[in-house]
């Protein structure tokens, strides 16, 4: 089994926010990449949302994220 890590996620209105799989200061919700939707830190903490800590697999520090590579 792939080893976990403390991971900061964001909570917005019950819904949670991950950091993106290949650039870990990217956070997206639920149905990325369907819903394109790409959020940083300040992004989520501006729009009121929480931090929190979840055991998730290790996340990419500097891949890049577009809507052509999602």
């Amino acid at each position: 089994m792939a080893e976990k890590f403390q991971t900061k996620v964001y909570r917005l209105n019950e819904v949670t926010f991950l950091p993106h799989y290949r650039n870990h200061n990217i956070y997206v919700g639920p149905g990325y990449p369907i819903h394109k939707q790409r959020y940083s830190e300040a992004d989520l903490v501006s729009m009121g949302a929480t931090p929190d800590i979840m055991m998730l697999w290790s996340r990419g520090v500097s891949g890049s994220v577009s809507d052509s590579n999602p």
